[in-house]
């Protein structure tokens, strides 16, 4: 049975067509459209959206971004276990304060059409999707089961676990789709980074790990360069007998 890691566009495509309202479709066009994780959605409001240059600010609240330590007062990443000036654990230290990074990004004409269509009686500082994160999830994986990707058909490529389809899968494809277009180009590759709002290049470069397929073909090419190589090498070998 293949493994299947993310969701293919043909396989999204069909999934926003398959809802019979507008408000569905509208999500799902935008997390295709955008790559945007499930709260950035529901914190934008209509006065977020340019339609006429199909663009829209995603507005980014990160809370718990900075641990102090109480033994020297030297500032660590949320994530630090141990100060690097004193040696203090900080496993049990509350990270505090807020970081806000909002960031303007393309939605393509089509997914601003269904925003004018859907907005058009909405005041501007009206939230657009008025949902909680568990409907979207219920939007999605009715979508996926519409269409015939039913029960967990995912794979973790991490972890090896199946799960089923979710709203970050959209921002998983669409990094693949990306990434396989930017190749080894820094540029689209940092385009991506600014597209899905990490902080560090490398949490954008994981998305690698999605593409087993790529992985196999590079690992098939070297197959087939070594056996080459040996082939070459034994020719060589024999002529000087």
């Amino acid at each position: 049975m293949p493994i299947k890691t993310f969701l293919t566009p043909a396989e999204i495509q069909k999934m926003i067509e398959w809802p019979d309202n507008l408000r569905d479709k509208l999500i799902l066009s935008f997390y295709d459209a955008t790559g945007c994780r499930v709260s950035e959605l529901l914190k934008v409001k209509v006065e977020n959206i340019d339609l006429e240059n199909c663009l829209v600010m995603i507005p980014h609240l990160k809370r718990g971004i900075k641990k102090r330590c109480p033994g020297c007062s030297r500032i660590a990443g949320r994530n630090t276990k141990f100060c690097s000036r004193c040696g203090l654990d900080l496993s049990k230290v509350q990270a505090e304060g807020i970081e806000e990074r909002n960031r303007l990004i393309s939605i393509g004409e089509a997914t601003a059409e269904l925003f004018r269509e859907y907005t058009k009686e909405m005041d501007q500082n009206d939230r657009v999707i008025q949902l909680s994160r568990q409907q979207i999830y219920n939007i999605v994986r009715a979508a996926a089961t519409g269409t015939g990707l039913k029960g967990k058909a995912l794979t973790n490529p991490e972890t090896g676990k199946k799960h089923f389809p979710h709203p970050h899968n959209f921002r998983d494809s669409l990094a693949v789709s990306w990434l396989d277009i930017a190749g080894s180009d820094a540029g689209k590759q940092k385009a991506l980074q600014e597209h899905l709002g990490h902080k560090n290049f490398s949490t954008t470069m994981g998305y690698n790990k999605l593409t087993p397929a790529k992985v196999q073909e590079v690992s098939n090419e070297v197959r087939r360069m070594r056996f080459t190589q040996s082939q070459e090498e034994e020719k060589d070998g024999n002529s000087q007998v």
